[in-house]
């Protein structure tokens, strides 16, 4: 019996018009009105998740940051895995000196702080999420009480030999391109898998009891650990044929029609 459904956000909750469709919408109220949990995964910050969902599901918990920092229904940290202030300032000075044309971006809780918002990589980020940044330099970044990610933009020919350096020299953190033209930096350790085993740990749910989507190699680890896993039709073909159960595309909606072929949900 499913008691929680978690779900990738961008190409999998919602379409290319950056929306929920009307029919997901409507099964995933319907799950929740009959006390099942959903709760939203992503690399996104708290505040960028919080608008895709307000109208129809406002208080759920979330996964931000690809599992750095968990939350509960009102907003309260379950559980959360910072890298250093001193670390985050140290990679975006390196950046400064070194790559000047790569923008960086650092999160710490519900703060977004940028390099520079007239940047063309930063205002297309704020205008994908529907959120301005705050302008910061390093001096600030170092002052920060905890930093749950460091966004990296640029061209994507430059980005691969910048992930390269950038693990050699900071072996010890997270270091991935989301993008062609994004690189994530976090905490060691830090992924989708291990997060939704630490929530439903939390409501005390067995993982049998779980349900996921996703559409890309970031949510394998979490379509793994949990008791049933769906894959977006729009999903990379070795992700479908890893998972093997692959629904509609986020544009048609999968989610729903999972939901309503499992008797979650009917469709009106």
């Amino acid at each position: 019996m499913v008691k929680i459904i978690f779900s990738d956000i961008d190409g999998t909750l919602i379409n290319d018009a950056l929306k929920v469709t009307p029919r997901t919408r409507q099964a995933l109220r319907h799950a929740v009105d009959t006390g099942i949990l959903f709760v939203p995964v992503s690399a996104r910050m708290p505040e960028a998740i919080k608008p895709i969902l307000k109208d129809f599901l406002p208080d759920v918990p979330m996964i931000s940051y690809n599992g750095a920092l968990i939350q509960d229904e009102q907003g309260q940290v379950i559980d959360s895995c910072p890298m250093s202030p001193q670390e985050a300032q140290a990679i975006c000075q390196y950046l400064e000196k070194e790559v000047s044309d790569v923008a960086w971006n650092v999160y710490s809780g519900e703060k977004w702080l940028s390099q520079n918002r007239a940047n063309r990589w930063i205002s297309r980020e704020e205008r994908v999420v529907g959120l301005a940044s705050k302008e910061a330099n390093l001096e600030q970044i170092g002052r920060l009480p905890e930093v749950h990610k460091i966004l990296l933009m640029g061209e994507p020919e430059r980005m691969e030999a910048l992930e390269n350096k950038l693990k050699s020299l900071y072996s010890d953190l997270s270091i991935a391109r989301s993008l062609p033209y994004y690189i994530e930096i976090m905490a060691s350790g830090i992924h989708k898998g291990k997060a939704v085993q630490t929530l439903a740990q939390h409501y005390e749910v067995d993982m049998a009891d779980t349900l996921a989507f996703g559409d890309n190699f970031n949510d394998l680890d979490m379509l793994e650990a949990v008791g049933e896993a769906y894959v977006m039709a729009n999903a990379p073909q070795e992700v479908k044929e890893q998972v093997g159960h692959v629904t509609a595309s986020h544009n048609h909606d999968g989610i729903a029609l999972v939901l309503e072929k499992l008797g979650i949900s009917s469709f009106e």
